[in-house]
This record gives C-alpha cells, sequence and structure tokens, in this order.
C-alpha cells in the first residue's frame, strides 16, 4: 500500500542531527575540562618590566600568553622607591593599578615591575585551536538542516506529482 506525503526519510535525518547535537556537546564538554587543566601549566617570571602604576591601570604584557592567569607582583620599585604591597592591586586579568595616595610620587612615574603569572603550555594551545575549529561545526547545522528539509521536498515533490515521477521510485 502506497502512502502518498509519507516523509520516512525526516525521521533519520532528526536522528543523526540530535546524535551530532550530543556528540557536539559531550565534545565541547571535555574539552572545557581539559583547558581548564592545561591552563595553569607553566610558571612565568618576568623582572623588570616597565610600567606606570597610577589610577588608570598599567595592563601587565604578559597577558599575551596562551592561557594567562594568576599574575602576582612579586615588587615593584624605582630607583629611589619600593612600593610595599598595600599600595598597589593587581587584577586576575593583569590590570596593575595604584591603590594608594603616595607623596612625592607622579602618576606619570615609571616602574620596575616584578612579577609571576601562571599559563598554558603546547597542550593548551592545542586545545583552544580544536574548540576554536569546533565551534564553526553548530553555525553550519542550520545550512545542513536547510539542504536535508529542501531535499526531502524535492522528494516529495517528485513521487507525489503523477507525472513527474523519477524513473525506478
Amino acid at each position: 500500500m502506497k502512502k502518498k506525503g509519507q516523509l520516512g526519510n525526516l525521521q533519520g535525518i532528526i536522528v543523526v542531527l540530535m546524535i551530532v547535537g550530543i556528540l557536539l556537546g559531550a565534545a565541547f564538554f571535555i574539552l572545557d575540562e581539559f583547558i581548564t587543566q592545561a591552563r595553569a601549566t607553566d610558571s612565568v617570571t618576568v623582572l623588570e618590566e616597565v610600567g606606570y602604576v597610577n589610577s588608570t591601570g598599567y595592563t601587565l604584557t604578559g597577558i599575551s600568553a596562551p592561557g594567562f592567569n594568576t599574575p602576582v607582583i612579586t615588587a615593584i620599585y624605582n630607583d629611589s622607591i619600593t612600593l610595599t604591597a598595600g599600595n598597589y592591586t593587581v587584577s586576575s586579568s593583569g590590570v596593575v593599578t595604584n591603590a594608594s595616595v603616595i607623596t612625592g610620587i607622579n602618576e606619570s612615574d615609571l616602574w620596575n615591575i616584578n612579577y609571576t603569572y601562571l599559563r598554558g603550555g603546547n597542550a593548551y594551545v592545542a586545545i583552544n585551536s580544536t574548540i576554536v575549529a569546533m565551534l564553526t561545526i553548530p553555525n553550519l547545522l542550520g545550512l545542513i538542516v536547510l539542504i536535508a528539509v529542501i531535499g526531502i521536498i524535492l522528494a516529495v515533490v517528485f513521487n507525489v506529482i503523477p507525472g513527474a515521477r523519477v524513473q525506478g521510485a
């Protein structure tokens, strides 16, 4: 018995898309766990980076390192003064700001800044590259679904219209 308008192919396509979505979600979850672990693998020490310690903030150059995190200032000094820890702050994004008013110091004075931070190594870079590449897949899923729906519609149209049947269908 032949049923007109039956969309038997649609179930298979929906199941495949659901499986692809579940696998992508699992892959993103697993890679996120890996990148969290790989993020803090290398410790880096920077000595005598020259910058400003003022109210607007100075961004440490180490932030360009892949997986930059956990910056810790070890010393800030110039030719005549060493700042104590209560006179400055450093954010998790690597911005050093003046936390107090110190007499005899200009905001335009240059300081030597010594600090350490953690960064990701080769594993972090590789995992991050994989995640960036995988982010294009969800963008393409809409196009894949559209092509599948058009294919189903064309198959239905060519099999339902009596004079337009494809040979062997």
